[in-house]
């Protein structure tokens, strides 16, 4: 394979990403002569998995090194980190194992595209980008889970809240103490964050403390994202960045409902986008929906906005100031 050096890159000893539009982790340790490989996700589409699985060859080969995939470790159930499982079990016979809160989606995934529909969803949200094939879990991660790697280095999971139903980061710390860590979703790197300023959040609140959590991990030498560019270090730039635009969508929620005195959720969500200048497709639009939502239950939670149904629509306002 060409280019082999940019489609495996190193991180750290034994520890690899395969960089593409979902970065596919891949942690390796000796077993009686044969190196055991445990990826972090997989992609969206079986077109991934062949991606995946023919540079992971590609490199063992060049290494004069035998490999078996052991494990895929799935940090959340959505479709672009788990649509590839199914390929790679049925390729390798590896294990797939994801939080107990990720079953559901994993199982039954048309869930995915209710919850961003609110019901059942049309044909345009039941395609592999939102819904892959149903996903069997041989093992259930927990957050107290330590898994011994040739005794040089450990891997270990830290619960990140926000993104998904329970998203797990995943950290190998290194004998010295260093670590690189894939926390999903839970963080976007500059590039992305600029390109997609209003990315899909379930809980704005739990997805802000998540990016503490990840601050205040010691001895970060890598944070893979994801998506887009590499964390090297220093992650809380990037951590910043992102809550300065859950703030701004906040903020632009309450400057909605400022121009009128009620609004419905379709209203605001077009103030959000306009103000965003966003001009969405249909894929899109049930993204940006359900996050806006999900912020207006947040804000409704906290008494900032009031709902309220009259002539059979649902209105959002502000509370009238004592």
């Amino acid at each position: 394979m060409d280019n082999l050096t940019a489609k495996i890159i190193e991180l750290s000893s034994g520890v690899y990403v395969i960089p593409s539009t979902t970065n596919v982790g891949v942690i390796t340790t000796e077993n009686d002569s044969i190196i055991e490989v445990y990826l972090i996700d997989s992609g969206s589409t079986e077109i991934d998995g062949e991606y995946v699985l023919d540079v992971l060859k590609a490199f063992f080969e060049q290494q004069g090194q035998t490999f078996k995939l052991k494990a895929i470790i799935t940090t959340h159930g959505h479709a672009d980190h788990c649509g590839a499982h199914n390929f790679l079990q049925e390729e390798t016979g590896c294990e797939l194992w994801a939080a107990k809160h990720e079953q559901g989606a994993m199982e039954t995934p048309i869930i995915q595209g209710t919850v961003l529909w609110g019901g059942y969803p049309p044909h345009e949200l039941r395609t592999l980008f939102f819904m892959p094939s149903p996903t069997y879990l041989n093992h259930f991660i927990t957050k107290d889970e330590v898994i011994d790697l040739s005794g040089s280095r450990t891997l270990s999971f830290i619960e990140l809240s926000g993104h998904s139903y329970n998203t797990l980061g995943v950290i190998i710390t290194a004998k010295n103490g260093h670590k690189v860590i894939f926390p999903g979703d839970n963080i976007f790197p500059r590039n992305e964050i600029i390109n997609h300023w209003i990315p899909l959040i379930l809980n704005p609140v739990e997805y802000m403390e998540s990016l503490d959590k990840l601050c205040e991990i010691e001895n970060v030498e890598w944070c893979i994202p994801s998506h887009g560019d590499f964390l090297n270090r220093n992650i809380n730039e990037a951590a910043e960045l992102n809550k300065i635009a859950i703030i701004s969508t906040r903020t632009c929620i309450l400057d909605s409902l400022k121009t009128k005195k009620k609004l419905t959720a379709e209203e605001i969500i077009k103030y959000v986008a306009d103000k965003n200048d966003m001009h969405l497709s249909l894929s899109q639009y049930a993204l940006v929906s359900s996050t806006v939502k999900s912020y207006i239950s947040i804000m409704h939670d906290a008494r900032e906005i009031k709902m309220e149904v009259s002539d059979n629509k649902l209105y959002f306002s502000l509370p009238v100031q004592k």
